[in-house]
């Protein structure tokens, strides 16, 4: 399993590398009264980085065992 992780690791830092390459233009970005004039690159390894930060902290949220789902009976 360890094996297929990595190796899907490294095709997605293959693609990313090959978007990158490809798309490394000026564009501008704008953020509510702000402009700004960045490399299309910088903004592709940003948006990445975001993504799999995102990513790593949802799986490595703290999840709650069943037992503390559990109901207590209502009276009636």
């Amino acid at each position: 399993m360890q094996k297929v992780k990595q190796i899907i690791l490294l095709v997605m830092l293959i693609v990313l590398l090959i978007v990158m390459i490809q798309n490394h233009a000026p564009i501008q970005f704008r953020f509510l009264n702000w402009t700004y004039t960045v490399s299309q690159l910088l903004v592709v390894l940003i948006v990445f980085l975001v993504g799999f930060l995102a990513g790593f902290a949802v799986a490595k949220w703290p999840r709650r065992k069943q037992d503390d789902f559990e109901t207590t009976p209502t009276p009636r």
